[in-house]
């Protein structure tokens, strides 16, 4: 693909149109908290599943293929969530995009493809930024069409995601994991052969569940397995938080569509902003494991603040870090995921990254309903919690790969003395 640009923008574009209205629209057609939740939860539960399956079935058909079908696919989901005000119809919609919503994973995996060693933050701090200006628009948009209708926003949403398809379609007209090959042949020689291929193998996109079994089962958990749950906690504190907050601003601060729109828009500001500085921030470390520390630090501040705030200025004034720590670690937590595994399979990695996030995008949204039925600050206090556990296992087992070379060689050389 000769520019992804503009699949990026739009991506974001249109899951932010729709994304900050599912849980009021739930709450307004008669859900309770808690079942405003399990809906929430229904998202990540099927991708805990579907990331890893798509992933490795992106490394072996191709990156245009597998982008354009989810693409696709997606844009049906969200269209059904518009076609009617009823939960059973919001739980459908959400299961079909928990299957097929995997745009972001996929084309990480094709930034990873061509992409050297010390290029991967700048990339992935591009990728974000471009994503987020979707993100600063989208939420406007779906915010003036949710006061006329709901369903007119969903539907929008699902304009946007089969005309993104048909861009990726008609754009790209090679195989997109071949430009490992164009661009960087010396990455594209490293890979397997059923991983950069000549052309698309369509006989392979009837993946079979059967191998994500032995993809759990000879990933390399003995080395990766505090990596994933830093990822876990720091993503389910942003990600629970978040997904409560629109739910705050309207109950707390009375908030309607179109407020809820403009602060999100805000917050997608932040981030592109932010995203575009991720290469030199990196640059300046030593290390993306401490980058990723002192984020994560920054984190649990931020979001302590915004539970405490009581007044809208001062919501703008803490999401402001928060929004920047969001978009700067989610490129450090790639770029240290993919240094720690290897090159080998990137599009199997992340999703399998993936699912770490699938697990908690679907216990967040559960466990927010539950703790907003004894205070409207409950998931927020949970998030501020969640955080400060991420960076607790990061002091207790440091994550840059030297360090942790140096910390085994250290630990062999006393037992080899003794």
């Amino acid at each position: 693909m000769h520019d992804c640009r503009n699949m990026y923008y739009l991506d974001l574009f249109g899951v932010s149109m729709i994304m900050p209205l599912i849980l009021p629209h739930a709450q307004d057609i008669g859900a309770s908290p808690t079942l405003a939740g399990l809906i929430g939860s229904v998202y990540g539960g099927i991708q805990l599943f579907s990331s890893p399956l798509v992933g490795r079935w992106s490394d072996r058909v191709g990156r245009q293929f597998s982008l354009f079908l989810c693409l696709l696919l997606s844009g049906c989901g969200y269209s059904i969530l518009g076609l009617y005000s009823s939960l059973v119809v919001l739980f459908v919609g959400r299961f079909v995009l928990g299957c097929f919503k995997h745009s972001q994973t996929i084309s990480k995996a094709f930034l990873a493809d061509i992409g050297a060693d010390h290029e991967r933050s700048a990339l992935l701090g591009n990728f974000n930024s471009f994503s987020n200006i979707g993100f600063v628009v989208g939420p406007i948009i779906g915010g003036h069409l949710a006061e006329i209708s709901f369903s007119l926003a969903a539907f929008a949403a699902g304009i946007v995601f089969i005309g993104n398809a048909v861009l990726i379609w008609f754009t790209a007209g090679y195989d997109i994991s071949l430009e490992a090959e164009v661009y960087h042949p010396e990455i594209a020689l490293k890979k397997d052969d059923n991983i950069i291929q000549k052309k698309p193998v369509h006989d392979d996109v009837s993946f079979s569940f059967s191998h994500l079994v032995p993809l759990f089962r000879d990933f390399d958990w003995a080395e990766l397995w505090d990596l994933f749950l830093v990822k876990f906690f720091a993503g389910f504190s942003v990600i629970i938080f978040r997904g409560n907050f629109t739910m705050v601003l309207k109950e707390k601060f009375e908030a309607g569509p179109k407020a809820i729109g403009y602060i999100t828009s805000y917050s997608g500001a932040v981030a592109t902003l932010s995203g575009f500085l991720v290469g030199k921030v990196t640059e300046r470390y030593n290390s993306t494991a401490q980058l990723l520390l002192h984020v994560t630090i920054l984190q649990v501040v931020s979001l302590l603040c915004l539970t405490l705030s009581t007044s809208i200025y001062l919501i703008f004034v803490f999401l402001t870090p928060l929004s920047i720590v969001t978009s700067v670690s989610r490129v450090a937590g790639a770029t240290l995921t993919i240094s720690r595994s290897g090159d080998a399979n990137i599009g199997s990695i992340m999703g399998l990254s993936q699912s770490v996030m699938a697990v908690a995008r679907m216990s967040a949204p559960f466990f927010a309903g539950i703790a907003q039925e004894y205070s409207i600050d409950g998931a927020a206090f949970i998030s501020v919690i969640s955080a400060a556990i991420s960076v607790i296992i990061m002091l207790v087992r440091p994550q840059d790969p030297k360090v942790r070379h140096k910390l085994l060689a250290d630990f062999q050389g006393v037992l080899h003395q003794q």
